[in-house]
């Protein structure tokens, strides 16, 4: 995935909802590239668009930029020295 297209997912899910236009003016880009990356977005299931044209994250969108969850404590090692 590239960084024009992971900047586009944190606007959404800052936003909840984000409109082409908002998403561009936000990241200083054109809207139809703006357009571009969502198409992409959407036909890779990572957003999907309603009918007054601002789109949302989905489950698998949300996946991919929320912070990585670990599995138990983290354990902390110390080097010797």
């Amino acid at each position: 995935m590239k960084g024009s297209e992971k900047q586009v997912l944190c606007i959404i899910k800052e936003l909840e909802e984000a409109d082409i236009d908002s998403m561009a003016f936000k990241l200083g880009i054109s809207t139809e590239y703006v357009t571009q990356i969502c198409s992409v977005l959407g036909k890779d299931g990572f957003i999907e668009g309603n009918p007054s044209g601002k789109f949302k994250l989905t489950l698998k969108g949300k996946k991919v930029i929320s912070p990585l969850k670990t599995k138990g404590p983290i354990a902390i090692l110390k080097g010797s020295r």
